[in-house]
């Protein structure tokens, strides 16, 4: 059996008590001894031995203090996991890990050493995720189980931790045969449930065990199927007799992922397992618990699978605990009213801003609001912490919408009452409640809020600023009703907001100038550049000059959305710019309020086009600096752990910037992107590094500018590189199956479609077209409405110059074909459906011989050139088309525009 050397143990040890040390050169030359020590082959065991035999050795303890020798272990720990991590499976290392694999259990013996213990779980579990998943053959991960498990048995809570951590992280291999042909998930879900259930489980077991099942709910295996009812029972009981917190919790998660997975099992019991919920979130002291508990509740008003009539009948119960969840507790009560005074004056303090990542450019995805910073935030709050309060409201909006009638006449009586209530924070909640409703029960306001709205109007002068701070945003609430059907109510309603914005507090401000930017994200362009375009940019020359650096940030946004929405004049240019200028030469590189600004500006940039041209050249300069910056670190840093990354959204936060010139300068701005004469494209050999990195945000925005590089600039530019951008392309489109990553493929899509239009990838196409047809023709693929869009668009414009290839094999159907038609119907641009439909229309022609048409898809075909298409570029193509199928159209009923259209062309 391995044993350490005395002399390498204490070397170690002093080696880790060094690296902590406060001095930087000794500091520095521990790490790097460190990093030596790492090559040899018995580093992983000595930080094993040092975790878990740390105060025991007679060695250290006779050359370290107490406390040293307890940091040393935790340190040793999270060594051991990182080089775990590092390794991967541990099989490409020179590392020995026998020892580690036999001695690790030991770290959880101690259950009084809660920092040794803890770090002990996480080293087990990591063990799990990177070593044993892929080594199921090796006996010692089955032993392993056991061990933790018969810890447990004897009421070992480290060991549970533990393994409600590997659970976590590796439920699923546990289906899996390991050592000995055992599937693991037999044992485990057996024991488990005789934690839940004896009478003698300790309630941290209990409440683990429930967790581990937890995770095992989800994957639907047969093992737990079988043994779901007494699972069941167990809950049951559990939520009866059992009072511990923990447990509770826990058992509110498992009906949340039950109502997900089998809520079949849960239909007969809803009565019992609403009034437990509410009983939790009314009568229990731990919010955690009254959290999961209202989390519940809104699944349970959201679930697609439990029909609005089975939820009916508990919204007179559920509704008077929302409301009252949704008053501030007594220490929030107290803490607001001390904090009432004015302090717009004050400097913000910089561990106070947490400026929000960026907004993101979304090329080809505008059907998705950009409000999604706004979305949800029932409680207006200006923190991002999730409580009760903003989860009984996310759950008040949720039932509204599902069932709008039945809330309001709950909720309307007792709100009604509470209106003017001489405490204000009863009138705060009651607003809350309002804004909260507001989406779902708009059509069942609409008789109130002739009143209601004044009365909302009339609270931005409150006495307290967090009713002032509530109304704001329960006004942008209400802002589609009012610019949709009311419009009469936008001054009234507008005015006293833009008014706020220049409140005594600071909290009040920022509400009201994101409730602004909501009301100008919600507006047609046409109204906000005739009715409130000056006002607007008075108000915004005001906060500019009014806003300390923590409301800055939310202005920023508004501005951005305001040049976004309308093109920007000389009047616009003169108030902004010198604003944005000025911030933008004081912030050094690595300020974390430059990607806000970046991103305003980039909105600013693409407004005002040709008149942002005497600025660019700075603005370019610097994001560029910054973009190479941080690319070069990150390259660095791929060989060098220790180098520090820049945050991805400086990145994402340039690229967009840059893009934002290219989009409001067009072809003016090639030589300062590509300078001598397009000789330098070092910006694209930073865009193929940013095309590889593993964050969908920044890949997006790459896409993106690589799309308007193709586009706005001479193509020759991009030729140099051609085959590694189509590369990284198709990569994207076939390896992207993460659903956050959507606006990342969406743009590698879009991208594609203007490359192939406008350069010659004829060498490529048969592979590209594949990587296309499998995303678009695969029956069994779910995709979101924008990706088949753009796969749409992108195909038709490929075939603009290479219809052969998509005239036969998957695409030449009639069934595709009206897929086609269908996902490209609602398209507004009418350069993009354009461009579609002169290579669909090249596609049909040569396919027509292989292809028997049906009347439905020709009814598609015509119908959808009627509208927002320019046929004067494919005309002769268009004229074959229809001299072929003439037939067939005469005896089409078609629309008006489908009639109109036809004889429009033969006039």
């Amino acid at each position: 059996m391995w044993s350490p050397q005395p002399e390498a143990l204490l070397q170690l040890g002093s080696l880790l008590k060094s690296s902590m040390a406060q001095n930087h050169d000794e500091r520095t030359q521990a790490m790097e001894a460190l990093k030596t020590f790492q090559l040899q082959p018995e580093f992983l065991n000595y930080l094993c031995y040092m975790l878990i035999e740390g105060e025991s050795d007679e060695v250290l303890k006779s050359h370290f203090s107490p406390q040293d020798l307890q940091t040393n272990r935790a340190t040793c720990g999270l060594l051991l996991k990182n080089n775990m991590l590092e390794q991967g499976s541990l099989t490409h290392g020179n590392h020995d890990l026998q020892y580690v694999k036999a001695n690790i259990i030991h770290g959880l013996y101690n259950t009084g050493n809660h920092l040794v213990s803890n770090v002990t779980g996480i080293v087990i579990t990591t063990l799990f995720s990177t070593y044993y998943r892929q080594h199921r053959e090796d006996p010692m991960g089955i032993e392993l189980l056991s061990q933790l498990l018969e810890l447990a048995a004897n009421g070992n809570e480290p060991s549970i931790k533990a393994l409600s951590k590997i659970m976590e992280d590796s439920a699923q291999f546990f289906q899996l045969k390991w050592s000995g042909d055992i599937r693991p998930i037999d044992l485990l879900i057996d024991t488990f449930l005789k934690f839940i259930s004896s009478p003698s489980s300790k309630p941290v077991i209990r409440s683990e065990s429930i967790k581990c099942i937890n995770t095992i709910i989800p994957l639907q295996s047969q093992s737990f199927i079988v043994r779901l009812d007494e699972f069941l029972a167990s809950i049951f009981q559990l939520a009866q007799s059992d009072e511990s917190e923990l447990t509770r919790a826990q058992i509110c998660v498992s009906f949340s992922i039950l109502l997900n997975y089998r809520p079949d099992k849960l239909v007969d019991h809803l009565s019992g397992i609403i009034q437990f919920m509410l009983h939790l979130i009314g009568a229990v002291n731990d919010e955690t618990v009254a959290i999961e508990a209202c989390e519940f509740l809104h699944g349970f008003s959201t679930n697609n699978q439990i029909p609005a009539h089975v939820v009916e009948p508990f919204v007179a119960d559920i509704i008077p605990v929302l409301l009252a969840k949704m008053v501030y507790n007594e220490e929030s009560i107290v803490m607001l009213e001390a904090s009432n005074e004015d302090d717009a004056l004050e400097e913000d303090k910089d561990e106070d801003i947490k400026p929000a990542a960026p907004r993101i450019v979304k090329k080809r995805d505008e059907e998705q609001s950009d409000d999604e910073d706004d979305e949800d935030d029932e409680a207006g709050d200006v923190d991002t912490q999730w409580n009760l309060r903003k989860c009984s409201a996310a759950t008040l909006d949720a039932l509204t919408n599902s069932l709008p009638r039945e809330v309001m006449m709950t909720a309307f009586p007792l709100l009604r009452e509470h209106m003017t209530s001489g405490r204000w924070f009863i009138r705060e909640a009651t607003v809350l409640a309002l804004g909260a409703m507001a989406e779902g029960g708009m059509k069942y306001f609409e008789d109130q809020l002739s009143t209601l709205i004044p009365f909302l109007v009339e609270l931005l002068k409150d006495f307290w600023a967090p009713v002032r701070k509530i109304t704001c945003w329960t006004l942008s609430r209400f802002s589609i009703w009012i610019l949709k059907d009311h419009t009469e109510f936008l001054i009234p309603v507008l005015e006293p907001i833009v008014n706020t914005l220049m409140d005594r507090k600071k909290d009040v401000q920022e509400a009201a100038i994101s409730s602004v930017a909501v009301f100008i994200e919600n507006c047609d362009a046409e109204l906000v550049e005739t009715l409130l375009y000056n006002d607007l940019l008075n108000s915004f020359n005001k906060c500019f000059e009014f806003y300390k650096k923590k409301n800055l940030i939310i202005l920023y946004d508004a501005v951005g959305r305001f040049a976004e929405k309308c093109e920007l004049d000389d009047h616009a240019m003169q108030v902004l710019l010198p604003h944005l200028i000025s911030k933008w030469s004081s912030l050094p590189d690595d300020d974390k309020e430059l990607w806000p600004l970046l991103e305003c500006l980039s909105y600013v940039a693409t407004s005002l086009g040709e008149k942002f041209m005497p600025m660019a050249p700075d603005v370019y300069s610097r994001a560029y600096r910054i973009l190479c910056q941080c690319v070069e670190l990150d390259a660095r840093s791929q060989q060098d752990p220790t180098v520090v990354v820049p945050e991805k959204d400086f990145v994402i936060t340039s690229v967009d910037m840059i893009d934002g010139l290219a989009q409001g300068l067009g072809s003016q701005s090639q030589s300062l992107l590509f300078p001598q004469e397009g000789r330098d494209t070092t910006l694209l050999q930073l865009l193929l590094h940013c095309l590889q990195d593993p964050v969908h945000e920044v890949r997006q925005s790459a896409f993106a500018l690589l799309g308007d590089i193709a586009y706005f600039y001479d193509p020759a530019i991009i030729s140099s590189r051609l085959a590694e951008f189509l590369k990284l392309i198709g990569s994207e489109i076939m390896h992207n199956d993460d659903p956050d990553g959507e606006p990342a493929l969406i743009n590698a899509i879009w991208c594609l479609g203007l490359i192939g239009e406008r350069l010659n990838i004829s060498h490529y196409i048969i592979d590209l077209s594949r990587v296309l047809l499998d995303l678009f023709v695969n029956p069994s693929q779910s995709l979101d409405q924008s990706v088949r869009e753009n796969l749409a668009i992108t195909i038709g414009r490929l075939a603009i110059s290479l219809p052969e290839v998509f005239a036969s094999g998957p695409f030449a159907s009639d069934a595709i074909w009206r897929k086609w038609c269908i996902a490209i119907q609602d398209l507004d641009s009418v350069e993009e459906k354009s461009s579609a439909y002169n290579g669909f229309i090249k596609i049909v022609n040569l396919s027509s011989d292989q292809v028997d048409i049906s009347s439905d898809t020709l009814k598609k075909i015509v119908e959808g050139m009627s509208v927002n298409v320019d046929t004067s570029p494919f005309a002769q193509d268009l004229y074959a088309f229809l001299v072929r199928y003439a037939t067939k159209i005469q005896a089409l009923q078609l629309t008006r525009e489908g009639i109109a259209f036809l004889q429009q062309l033969s006039n």
